[in-house]
């Protein structure tokens, strides 16, 4: 697959989970999909999709800004800022109104035009301050 187009399925990927409210599209995804965010255990595209929708119910405007990307024919790097108010329960923690700014860097595995792997790692620490936890 050409970078160029590696590197437009990096901010797609994110696009498509804010505007689904939840995880990664099944369309970009390869039925063997996986995610390894932080220092949870890898877990497949129904995992990450729950994860994700935990977040999106916690933090009412969630969005992703695109920082940058770069890509090669096989994976795409993509930083990015994750930005929302925590208005839900988070993870046993109450709404705090707080907004969040959590900066975070994930890199994508691209086989046949379809996303198989993603690890991504972002700032908790920096997160649970902004939340004053």
């Amino acid at each position: 697959m050409p970078s160029a187009a590696v590197k437009d399925l990096g901010p797609r990927f994110f696009a498509e989970q804010d505007r689904l409210q939840g995880g990664p599209a099944e369309e970009l995804c390869a039925p063997e999909y996986t995610a390894q965010i932080g220092a949870n255990p890898p877990m497949p595209l129904a995992g990450h999709q729950q994860f994700a929708k935990m977040f999106y119910a916690a933090f009412s405007g969630l969005h992703h800004v695109i920082e940058d990307t770069v890509a090669d024919q096989d994976k795409v790097a993509v930083r990015f800022t994750l930005h929302g108010t925590h208005t839900g329960d988070f993870m046993g923690q109450p709404a705090t109104g707080r907004t969040i700014a959590v900066p975070a860097i994930a890199i994508l595995r691209v086989v046949d035009g379809k996303v198989t792997e993603l690890h991504a790692v972002f700032d908790q620490a920096g997160m649970m301050r902004q939340l004053g936890v």
